[in-house]
Parts: structure tokens; C-alpha cells; sequence
């Protein structure tokens, strides 16, 4: 269930029915499930299996593939944590409208109804101008924020003993609140344009690159695969355990959240539109203000229920993100707790998240949209590939070993369809999508993108990625020393 909810998070919610939206409806769908059967569903199963094989986190379980490649994992390690440090202030957003629905359940007055769009960018965010000029602190992100790290410490502090009381809860309530607030769109008038949208097929955009590498980077970053958070969750369960099954639920209910978080945004989106006989494009603009400043607008549509509904959609944020949060906090602590297994979890618990508070602080300026931008854009996004790159050729290295325990723990009645179907998915078509993406497309991914001037972009995503990578080539060299 931690599995399931950490692929599960904020992007299933924000993100999936914004890329649907703007890359042709069905379309976009038709080339998400062929990507998620034909290529990432073998690179999650690798990474169960290796951690239910080693019982050890990311960055021990490789050492018996690599000791010269340790760098990469500790690399890793920091960037999971580089998400945190930001992560847990947009989970401060969401607590901040949860406490204004909540406090509007006996005045039915949303306070964001005179102006969805000032509400957030001045009342939450207090931004300002440019990303250069950093502005003041918002005060009530600062007291969600680090009201949120509590929380994610108690959740988490005794690692899988504490983490599945909490899941219990929180993989449960998100799926019943994404259910109401479906069918309370289905009530709303021309709510079914938005499903002709969302089901209408343009032939003509399945050969579209743009929309492949849209569908291909949404299925990645919301399984989680090369965040080390699925190695960390299967290193807990027993060696014998069944892992195809297992593997395939994951995949199939992330998808299914997408698929119903979708549903439910786009039949608001159309009523909106329509409502105020504008364009679709002119109601949402960008992947955040569709949840913080889009759908705000569009629950106050909903009379004497509005607050109701705005406190099941906000509850639901926060329970989806806190559930990712706690995954990348396991994929953080659980390495470090197998490095030194002298100190106790609780202990290093407490220590990153202290540690990410006092980095999130740097996110609660008026400036922090603009870095969040940029920082998603390379640090998250680039970061990945470079992860994803070293993980495909290490997987390939140590394949006949992992897939050895993959067989002896599939038990599936279709077994050797299986098996050979994960085998060719792997060595063909993940090697295939990694040399087409990156010949045809990661160059003018990462030069084209003119928001910001050259020396912002550099000192907020070039500086952090040179810093991890030299920190980790030295742990690197620190630990081969110590193995001598």
C-alpha cells in the first residue's frame, strides 16, 4: 500500500490531467499505457527485485553490482533530498487551504472567491516580480511548512513499523474523496465536453515526439523508478515474497488514480470555461495554478457545498502528498541507516528532517515559484536521466543474476510469458527509448527553455548538480579507501 501511494502522489493529481489536456486528449493516454506496458514496468520490477534480493536500500544493493559506481547512489540520495527540501513547502500550500476550508465549513465563504488568482500568488505566496529579487517570507507557508516536517517525522521516525499505521489511512481516504469529487463533476452543466475531450483520438498526434516524451517523463517520475523509494519499500518485505504481481498492481492502480484525477478535473475545466465563455486554454495556463488557483475558482461554484468539497479536494492533496513525502524521506534515511547501523532511525530521522527544514526555508521567499520552475525543470527532471541512464546499464550488467530471483519469484500462472516478455521489454525497447530520447530530443530539452536569463538558470540548477556530484565521487573515494 506505501508502494502503491508513493507512485500515487501530487503529479498523478496536478500534473497527468494537465499533460492529457495539453497533448491531445486520448492521444496522450493511448501513448502513456503503450510506454508504461512496453518499457517501465520492467525498469520498476528491476528495482523491486533488487531490493527484495539484498533486504538492503538503494545505495548497499548496489554495491554487489559496482563499487566504482557508489557515486551515482549517493547522488541520488541527494537529490531525492534536493525534492524534499521543496516537496514539503508545496505540501504547505495545501495545508494552508485546508485550514481556510476548514475554517469556511460555518460560513460557506471561501476566501478566495472575490479572486482565486490574487489569493494565491499575494495571500500564499506574497511573490514578487522576478526571481532575482528574493522578497520576504510568507508567513503562513513557513508555519505549514514546518507544521508538515512534524507530521512527516512522526509518520516516519520508525521507518516501515511507523509508516504503514499512517498508510492505513492515507492510501485509503484519497481514493474515496477522488470518487466524490468525480461524480459531484459529472452534476455540472456542459461537464460532458470535457469527457468528449478526454476521449477523442487525433490519430496524427500519436506520431507526435513531443507527446511521447511528455506521456514517457510522467510515467517515470510518478512510479518513482530511480528515485531508490521502491528498493528502500521492497528491501522491508520477506526474500520469498511474490514480485510480478506485485509489480503490475503498482503500475495499474498509479495509472487508475491518474485516470480518475483526470475524469474529475476535466469536467470542471469545461464547466469553467463555459461558464465564463472563455477558451479552455484561457482557464488553466500552467500545471500549479490548475490546483491551487483553477479548481479554488471552480469550488466556489458549488453553493451551499463549496467549502465541503474544497476540504475533501485539499484533504486529498495533503494525504497524497504526504504519502510520497514519507517514501522519498525512506529513500533518504533507509541508505544511510544500512551505512551506520550503530545509530538508530528515530535518530536520523530527526537529523534530515531538521536538515530540510532549514533548506525548504530558502523555498518560502517571494521568489520561490520562479526557482521551483527551474529547479523541476533540470535539477528533477535532468537529474533523473542521468539516474536512469547508469541504473539501464548497471540493470543490463547484473541482469542474469536479478532475473534469475525474478523467476523463482513469479508466480503467475502465465509465467514464462512473463518472463520473456519483461526480457525483451528491457534489453530492446527500454535501450531503444533511452538512445531515441536522448539523440532526438534531451538537447533541445535542456538548452530551449528562455524563461529565465542564462546566470539564473546556472546558479540554481548547474551550481546544486556540480556540488552533489563532486560530494558523492568523494564519498565515493572515502568508502574505497575504507574498504582497503
Amino acid at each position: 500500500m506505501a508502494a502503491v501511494w508513493s507512485a500515487a502522489w501530487l503529479a498523478n493529481l496536478w500534473k497527468f490531467p494537465y499533460l492529457v489536456y495539453d497533448n491531445w486528449g486520448a492521444s496522450f493516454i493511448i501513448v502513456y499505457l503503450i510506454l508504461l506496458f512496453l518499457i517501465w514496468l520492467s525498469l520498476l520490477i528491476w528495482e523491486l527485485a533488487l531490493g527484495q534480493m539484498t533486504r538492503k536500500a538503494a545505495v548497499e544493493s548496489f554495491w554487489s553490482i559496482s563499487k566504482y559506481f557508489r557515486w551515482l547512489w549517493w547522488f541520488t540520495v541527494f537529490w531525492a533530498f534536493t525534492i524534499l527540501t521543496y516537496y514539503v513547502v508545496v505540501i504547505g500550500w495545501g495545508m494552508d487551504y485546508l485550514y481556510y476550508s476548514l475554517s469556511s465549513l460555518t460560513t460557506n465563504t471561501l476566501p478566495w472567491a472575490w479572486n482565486a488568482w490574487d489569493f494565491f500568488f499575494w495571500n500564499v505566496l506574497w511573490i514578487t516580480d522576478s526571481g532575482w529579487k528574493v522578497g520576504s517570507i510568507s508567513i503562513p507557508v513557513l508555519i505549514w511548512t514546518f507544521t508538515s516536517l512534524i507530521l512527516m517525522y512522526f509518520f516516519t521516525f520508525k521507518s516501515a513499523k511507523s509508516v504503514w499505521k499512517v498508510v492505513l489511512f492515507t492510501a485509503t481516504i484519497p481514493f474515496i474523496t477522488l470518487i466524490i469529487l468525480a461524480l459531484k463533476a459529472i452534476t455540472l452543466e456542459w461537464a460532458w465536453l470535457g469527457l468528449a475531450y478526454l476521449t477523442k483520438i487525433d490519430v496524427s498526434k500519436l506520431t507526435d515526439i513531443s507527446v511521447w516524451v511528455a506521456a514517457g517523463w510522467q510515467i517515470f517520475f510518478t512510479l518513482s523508478v530511480a528515485m531508490w523509494v521502491m528498493i528502500a519499500y521492497w528491501a522491508m518485505k520477506k526474500e520469498d515474497s511474490e514480485i510480478v504481481k506485485s509489480t503490475i498492481l503498482v503500475a495499474l492502480w498509479n495509472t487508475f488514480v491518474s485516470f480518475l484525477s483526470a475524469i474529475a478535473v476535466f469536467w470542471t475545466l469545461w464547466y469553467l470555461a463555459q461558464f465564463k465563455w472563455v477558451p479552455v486554454s484561457e482557464v488553466v495556463k500552467w500545471w500549479p495554478s490548475l490546483v491551487f488557483v483553477t479548481i479554488p475558482e471552480i469550488l466556489t461554484h458549488f453553493w451551499v457545498l463549496s467549502a465541503t468539497f474544497s476540504v475533501l479536494f485539499f484533504l486529498t492533496i495533503f494525504l497524497l502528498a504526504v504519502d510520497s513525502a514519507m517514501s522519498l524521506i525512506e529513500a533518504v534515511v533507509k541508505p544511510i541507516a544500512d551505512k551506520f547501523e550503530s545509530q538508530k532511525t528515530e535518530t536520523l530521522t530527526l537529523f534530515f528532517v531538521i536538515l530540510i527544514w532549514l533548506f525548504s526555508i530558502t523555498y518560502i521567499f517571494g521568489n520561490w515559484l520562479y526557482v521551483l520552475d527551474v529547479v523541476d525543470h533540470y535539477i528533477t527532471q535532468f537529474g533523473m536521466l542521468l539516474i536512469w541512464i547508469f541504473e539501464l546499464i548497471l540493470f543490463v550488467y547484473f541482469s542474469k543474476k536479478l532475473w534469475s530471483f525474478i523467476d523463482k519469484h513469479n508466480k503467475c500462472f502465465w509465467k514464462k510469458l512473463i518472463n520473456k516478455y519483461f526480457f525483451l521489454t528491457s534489453w530492446v525497447l527500454a535501450i531503444w527509448l533511452l538512445i531515441f530520447l536522448f539523440v532526438k530530443n534531451i538537447w533541445a530539452w535542456l538548452l530551449v527553455y528562455d524563461s529565465y536569463d542564462k546566470t539564473f538558470l546556472i546558479y540554481y540548477w548547474l551550481g546544486p548538480i556540480i556540488v552533489m556530484l563532486i560530494v558523492s565521487v568523494l564519498l565515493n573515494m572515502l568508502e574505497l579507501n575504507t574498504k582497503k
